[in-house]
């Protein structure tokens, strides 16, 4: 039976893998960020079979491993060297945005759920947002600008408000739906204690890492150590019942902010090997889905509050962002098109969706039924914004006058993979966006396009830069 079970999990691993990258890969021509791809691969897994209940319950370490490595990253895009002094405005917009979010969606879902507790975790939800959509279009397009440079840390920072926010509401949920288990000193009183600790280790881990990997010249030559550290406060959080995903982000952010200049930013390698993890995270939160939308009167509730959940969290995101930018006297620019690149819901807010589902379904009853409320209501949510949203991104840079109009995008050769200086494309990706800002390659009209007529890179050409 053991033995039968270990061969379910591991078909639906596999499963979720190959159809996440095939769902992926059809999407991204399309213009689709590749979550939803995830997603989707998750519910037609859920919806035949392969990912049951009992296989998503017994992958739970899963989504807190997810949580951790997203966390990680995020906690890198807190650097602030490109903002100059404008790191106080920006904290002001994020502190306003994030909170408008969080009342606006709280309010108008209670008129339909009828709960305020439930609604609060709605709205600590509407709050996060996702970083990695954003940052494809911004990488994709190679937009340079005030705009640009405020993005990724406005919604890095969303995230850890949102963090916030969920454990605070988390608790005051688990007070109403038991209140003989807890006293409302603690409620007020744990969220704080259990951010202060998730905040310490971060920095301890942090601090010691800092020490090795400012001594050794080639970061990653410490690849497995980083990410062993990584999954160790993850552990270490889970026992101590901390956010894994908060002690992640402070720990990347002490990364982030104080690794020497010549340092990689974060392993290319490293990268790829959380790759695989976040695919099954989100094809888990897809298969859920399946699960959970089955029923005809569960799927018309989950449709009309997460209508409710998109108006309120757009309308607040926009204008929220829009009022902090005029409260911190920030540029036109800022004021006008920040808010409409804050709508993409990935991972985050699907992440704590997940874990407060769990949660509440394990107390059965009327809470099992809010937390499968919940997770249906991000879920489907994060699927129209991750479709939606980095258009509006695309479109608000473009309207910023950050989107290059002009410039010949580094692109694969039409049977190879070799940009025109001879260098592997995906490689020079890495370092540069368009072949003009390379000087391994020629001009256009000097450059033979016929794959042989490529000379062969040399050592030199590879370390050139």
């Amino acid at each position: 039976m053991q033995e039968a079970f270990s061969s379910d999990v591991l078909f639906m691993i596999g499963a979720a893998i190959v159809l996440s990258f095939a769902g992926a890969a059809g999407l991204r021509r399309l213009g689709i960020p590749q979550t939803l791809g995830f997603m989707i691969a998750g519910i037609v897994l859920g919806l035949i079979g392969v990912a049951s209940q009992e296989v998503v319950h017994s992958l739970r370490l899963i989504v807190s491993l997810a949580l951790g490595l997203i966390g990680y990253n995020i906690g890198h895009e807190l650097r602030s060297e490109d903002l100059g002094g404008r790191i106080n405005k920006l904290v002001v917009i994020v502190l306003l945005e994030a909170t408008a979010a969080f009342w606006l969606v709280s309010v108008v879902t209670y008129f339909i759920i009828g709960q305020w507790h439930v609604a609060l975790l709605l709205g600590a939800l509407a709050s996060a947002t996702a970083p990695a959509a954003t940052a494809d279009v911004v990488w994709e397009h190679e937009t340079q600008g005030e705009l640009t440079s405020s993005l990724m840390f406005v919604l890095a920072a969303d995230d850890i408000i949102a963090v916030i926010l969920t454990n605070s509401a988390m608790a005051y949920a688990l007070w109403i739906f038991a209140p003989d288990s807890t006293t409302l000193l603690e409620v007020i009183l744990v969220p704080i204690l259990e951010i202060v600790v998730a905040a310490v280790i971060g920095l301890v881990f942090g601090a010691a890492f800092l020490k090795l990997v400012n001594r050794e010249r080639d970061r990653g030559k410490l690849l497995e150590l980083e990410l062993g550290l990584v999954i160790l406060l993850i552990g270490l959080s889970l026992v101590l019942g901390v956010s894994e995903i908060f002690s992640c982000i402070v720990f990347g952010y002490v990364i982030g902010k104080y690794i020497d200049d010549d340092k990689e930013p974060v392993p290319v390698l490293l990268q790829r090997i959380m790759s695989p993890v976040v695919m099954i995270f989100f094809a888990l939160v897809g298969a859920r889905m399946a699960h959970l939308l089955t029923g005809e009167a569960t799927l018309i509730l989950v449709l009309s509050v997460a209508a409710l959940y998109l108006s309120g969290r757009t309308i607040a995101k926009y204008f929220g962002a829009r009022i902090g930018a005029i409260v911190a006297r920030e540029n036109a620019k800022i004021k006008k098109y920040l808010g409409s690149c804050l709508f993409c819901q990935a991972g985050v807010a699907l992440g704590l969706s997940f874990l407060v589902e769990e949660t509440l379904v394990a107390l059965g009853g009327a809470p099992a039924e809010a937390g499968t409320l919940i997770l249906g209501v991000v879920a489907i949510s994060t699927i129209v914004l991750e479709a939606l949203g980095p258009s509006a991104v695309k479109h608000s840079l473009k309207q910023a006058g950050e989107l290059p109009e002009v410039g010949v995008y580094l692109e694969p050769h039409e049977i190879t993979t070799i940009a025109r200086c001879g260098i592997d494309f995906k490689d020079c990706t890495q370092i540069h966006r368009l072949c003009s800002d390379c000087p391994q390659c020629p001009d256009e009209d000097e450059s033979d396009v016929s794959a042989d007529a490529k000379p062969e890179p040399t050592k030199d050409d590879w370390f050139a830069d």
